[in-house]
């Protein structure tokens, strides 16, 4: 799939799609986590969670809007905000190449700027900004790893699973 461009954190910047982003940037923090299925038992307190995979990841930047002397923090927020509201040509929010270290280490390739925050303080004149950008999984590859794992499973033997079999459950009739 064709992305609108590259995200990266380097030298202490952050460029999207080939732009320098105004700020100075403090933090990355990437956040992954197991996606459950809870369900109420009869008979038993509190609910049952059933690991059924894993969301996407949450990418967070942290950088601090300084005011310097071409310009004050609200006109690069106003840059940013600007940013985070592109969108394509079909009128959806971009997806960027993620090239950063980190990222890597963690299997992710490709993410959507979905958020931004903003905060100030009476202390100074620096409004400090989160960048929220998540996982992007194309629909393609994301029916492509199903597959794949569901192949692995009926090829590993996995319980319950006879590889000659089609994919129809057995028909189960309880007459007690």
């Amino acid at each position: 799939m064709a992305t609108d461009g590259i995200l990266s954190f380097e030298d202490g910047q952050i460029t999207l799609g080939g732009e320098l982003l105004p700020g100075v940037f403090r933090r990355l923090n990437i956040r992954g986590q197991v996606r459950f299925d809870e369900a109420k038992q009869d008979g038993l307190s509190g609910k049952v969670k059933v690991p059924l995979g894993w969301e996407d990841m949450d990418v967070t930047a942290e950088v601090d809007l300084l005011t310097d002397d071409d310009t004050d923090c609200y006109d690069k927020l106003a840059s940013l905000d600007a940013i985070f509201r592109g969108y394509d040509s079909a009128g959806n929010p971009k997806v960027y190449d993620l090239v950063n270290r980190h990222a890597s280490a963690r299997g992710l390739d490709q993410v959507v700027f979905a958020g931004l925050d903003s905060s100030e303080t009476d202390q100074d004149d620096v409004i400090a900004a989160n960048l929220a950008f998540q996982e992007h999984q194309p629909a393609v590859v994301a029916v492509e790893s199903r597959v794949a794992a569901s192949d692995a499973a009926k090829g590993a033997g996995a319980p319950g699973v006879d590889p000659g079999e089609d994919d129809e459950p057995p028909l189960v009739i309880d007459l007690g």
